[in-house]
């Protein structure tokens, strides 16, 4: 047993490096470490960004007019660090032949580091200013014709903001994929054929915002992980009922929207004050548009003989990077959600 936990000691990053390859959707987007340096504190990274002018008038008599080039560094701060210990009685362990120190790191990658990696991408990108946002106040799709005149027509926003063509890469609800793929072959071909890769994203990590969870008893948040984020609400101030506007009545603590507001009521009447998650329909990512990085991402195994607290195998994992975009490269992200 000591050499096969020792084997599996030394090989576990690249393991779980295979499970995270294989199981995120938003791993096409890291970028190459070598594109990035360390910055003056451990917690940040220079990133190099080129800059230089455009054409000028050509003279016959003084030829050309000078015009600079200028590579500037952007110092970033990473924004994500996660970590979380867990243990194993070595009884238990030795009891199912390993099974459960053997499965513990690939299963805890694979159902609680992944998903909340792609979510807390996904909705950080999603919130980004200066994105191309298809529907600011939402949209839903009905037919595979709708979804993929959306993506048409999204593509031709990215090609007016002049988004280069390559590399564009389509992240889409398993609903929509569907819908989408019934369609005649020859039009879906059309469309989906021009993106560099195509994902379909569970619904829980694709959502415009979300909520993580500190991981402590003190909170009251023990399990860790993320939640969706409610709306909430407030007493409307209007005075009469405003054209188009959303109201909701309050029961108990649900809030239900009403289809016919009428004025002599309106002071019964909420709106929302936050919003809170929303389903993404796709999103449409030029990757050079992303600096996606992480710097730490490690998994430590300690035997029972180095437990000094008890008798267990304990895993260590931490992890820690970087989830934002280059602020000049924004239209070349692209989200529609409901």
């Amino acid at each position: 047993m000591a050499n096969s936990i020792e084997l599996f000691k030394k090989n576990a990053p690249e393991l779980l490096d295979k499970v995270y390859q294989q199981i995120s959707t938003t791993s096409d987007f890291d970028i190459d470490g070598d594109l990035v340096k360390a910055g003056a504190n451990a917690n940040e990274i220079v990133v190099p960004i080129l800059e230089m002018d455009g054409l000028a008038d050509y003279d016959r008599n003084s030829g050309y007019i000078d015009g600079d080039v200028r590579l500037t560094n952007e110092t970033v701060k990473y924004n994500y660090e996660r970590g979380r210990k867990l243990r194993t009685d070595t009884i238990d362990n030795e009891e199912t032949g390993g099974v459960i120190l053997a499965n513990l790191s690939s299963e805890f990658v694979r159902t609680k580091v992944v998903p909340e990696v792609d979510a807390v991408r996904y909705a950080k990108y999603s919130s980004l200013e200066n994105i191309t946002d298809v529907a600011e106040e939402g949209i839903e799709y009905k037919t595979g014709d709708e979804v993929l005149k959306a993506l048409e027509d999204a593509m031709v926003e990215l090609d007016n903001a002049e988004v280069p063509e390559e590399d564009r890469h389509l992240r889409i609800s398993p609903t929509l994929l569907s819908l989408a793929e019934f369609v005649s072959r020859t039009t879906n071909n059309d469309i989906l054929k021009r993106f560099a890769s195509i994902k379909k994203v569970a619904k829980k990590r694709f959502q415009t915002k979300i909520e993580l969870l500190s991981g402590k008893d003190s909170d009251g948040e023990r399990i860790g992980g993320y939640i969706l984020v409610d709306d909430t609400y407030k007493l409307t101030t209007d005075t009469s009922v405003v054209d188009g506007k959303v109201y909701f009545t309050k029961s108990g603590d649900k809030y239900i929207k009403v289809d016919n507001p009428i004025d002599s009521n309106i002071t019964n009447y909420y709106e929302i004050d936050k919003v809170g998650s929303r389903d993404i329909n796709f999103m449409i990512i030029h990757k050079p548009a992303l600096l996606q990085y992480t710097k730490h991402a490690k998994m430590k195994i300690f035997t029972p003989e180095e437990d000094q607290d008890g008798d267990d195998y304990k895993m260590n994992y931490r992890l820690y990077g970087l989830n934002d975009s280059y602020v000049n490269k924004r239209a070349g992200i692209a989200v529609s959600h409901k």
